[in-house]
């Protein structure tokens, strides 16, 4: 390499220095996309960027590991959004499917992005819907089967290697597995009506072979046990292939309408057809086991073209976001609805500190408004959901504020050393309006709301993460029963004290110091 090349080289490096340290790292990184669903992607390619989405928004996005397949491999569920509410997406239960696993995880990818910059997508403003949801998404329910759709038995011992081989009946091409690692299909391992399943083998094979009872799968059992937990008010779960949308699976009289609007306006979104419900279907399938256990709507969307015993090519990719890419957002908004109206009313009578300037509306979930309210403390009546009844001035209204637009400040006195660059919020939330940054110095703690510190910035009382700050108490004098020893004890120990007080603390922001040094937010 020249002079002149390794100079611009090292020209360049510096300058890629410089951005990590002036922009804002969440920021920096919600520009960038993580995901790249334009290529064979494997099992080993979703844990690398689902720690990087775990980095990158470690207040929007939580991570956790279902257990462990036969294989050793984690069965990861990513959490994206920060409402009680909750909408549960799935895919690649068949192996060959995988396509749907790059397809959530775009999704992942594109979501937290827009909820980071509060960006809209389509007539959907992304962060208001995770502000109201969280999605929890299970992007690869089958990882040991995609490896080995995707990679054939290389690296196996020759026993197993020989076991799978005759499983997909002496064929050396994976590419059509569908099943896990046991021969078992997944889908057809869920308890709904398991016994009188249709067109299922009786032996382990590359597809279709329902087991020997129901739940057989760890697999299975992990996705039920995260169902319960998380108890969605709707679910969606993604294979390929035939752009068709199953939404029925003896479904209650009492929810067709229901269901069928849902299912519709999803068909309308995609451009795919609606499965018209079978009198006796035959079930044993993740969506069936929701429908029939919760009584609440489930979904299969099949993406893509038909491919038959294959799977989709990287080149259909882009026409499935298409089709799809708005397809949780709206399910989301449903899902708030269907949760919200199963909230019974909770009597509170509790004052509240409300942080930022709020809509009042006549009831829980209403639409329109009919004031504002501006930040103040607030006696709240009631709660239903995330909706509160608050107390004003021309009487009782409903507030939705926002995550840390409303708490409850526990008053304290304290002082936080911060070490190095922080941010001061107008509320306690990593989301909110930034006022100002901070240098390395000291400040007085006037209030916390969990993690959260009141700061006096020389400028008003603003927001500090305590995360990024160390909480330190004042010293108190020792107290002894000899009075004379008491007093010269309280002025030794008062002398260590007043030294290591706020009030006299380096880079303190007592009465008698200077302000402390701020630089204005953009």
């Amino acid at each position: 390499m020249s002079y002149k090349s390794t100079y611009y080289s090292l020209i360049l490096f510096h300058i890629f220095l410089l951005s990590i340290v002036i922009f804002p790292t969440g920021e920096a990184r919600a520009s960038a996309d993580i995901v790249n669903p334009k290529q064979v992607y494997s099992y080993s390619v979703m844990q690398r960027d689902i720690e990087k989405f775990a980095s990158a928004y470690p207040d929007l996005v939580s991570v956790q590991t279902l257990g462990q397949t036969a294989y050793g491999r984690q069965l990861w569920a990513v959490k994206l959004g920060r409402g009680e509410s909750v909408l549960f997406l799935n895919g690649s239960h068949h192996a060959r499917e995988w396509m749907t696993t790059a397809l959530l995880m775009k999704m992942i990818d594109t979501y937290a992005q827009c909820y980071t910059l509060d960006k809209s997508m389509g007539p959907y403003k992304i962060r208001e819907i995770l502000n109201r949801v969280s999605i929890w998404i299970v992007p690869m329910v089958n990882p040991d089967g995609v490896t080995l759709s995707q990679q054939g038995t290389a690296g196996l011992p020759n026993n197993a290697a020989a076991l799978l081989s005759r499983y997909n009946r002496g064929s050396a091409d994976f590419t059509r597995w569908k099943a896990n690692m046991q021969g078992l299909d997944l889908n057809r391992q869920y308890p709904a009506n398991w016994s009188t399943m249709k067109n299922a083998v009786s032996y382990p094979n590359y597809q279709n072979y329902r087991g020997t009872k129901p739940v057989q799968a760890p697999e299975v059992k992990m996705m039920m046990d995260l169902t319960y937990k998380i108890d969605p008010d709707i679910t969606i779960s993604y294979h390929s292939s035939g752009e068709i949308i199953f939404w029925n699976y003896r479904t209650l009289p009492a929810n067709l309408a229901r269901d069928r609007e849902i299912a519709s306006s999803l068909a309308r979104l995609t451009g795919y057809s609606l499965v018209r419900p079978e009198k006796n279907p035959s079930g044993g399938g993740y969506k069936d086991w929701f429908i029939q256990e919760f009584g609440r709507p489930g979904f299969t969307i099949e993406i893509g073209n038909y491919a038959g015993e294959s799977n989709l090519p990287l080149s259909a990719f882009g026409k499935i976001w298409n089709e799809n890419r708005q397809v949780p957002l709206y399910t989301a908004s449903q899902t708030y609805k269907l949760w919200l109206k199963r909230q019974n009313v909770q009597i509170l009578n509790q004052h509240m500190s409300l942080f930022a300037s709020t809509p009042v509306y006549q009831g829980a979930g209403a639409a329109a408004s009919s004031s504002v309210t501006s930040p103040h403390d607030v006696l709240t009546l009631a709660r239903k959901g995330d909706w509160y009844q608050i107390k004003t001035e021309t009487g009782a209204g409903w507030i939705h504020p926002a995550p840390g637009q409303l708490g409850i400040v526990e008053e304290i006195a304290a002082e936080a050393d911060i070490k190095q660059k922080a941010v001061l919020r107008k509320y306690p939330d990593a989301f909110a309006p930034k006022v100002a940054y901070l240098s390395s110095q000291s400040l007085k703690v006037t209030g916390r709301i969990g993690s959260w510190l009141r700061v006096d910035s020389g400028q008003g009382e603003w927001w500090l993460d305590g995360r990024e700050a160390v909480l330190r108490w004042p010293v108190e004098p020792a107290k002894t029963d000899n009075a004379e020893e008491g007093a010269t004890t309280t002025e030794t120990e008062g002398a260590g004290a007043e030294s290591a007080s706020p009030e006299n603390a380096t880079n303190s922001a007592g009465p008698d110091s200077t302000a402390p040094e701020t630089t204005p937010a953009p």
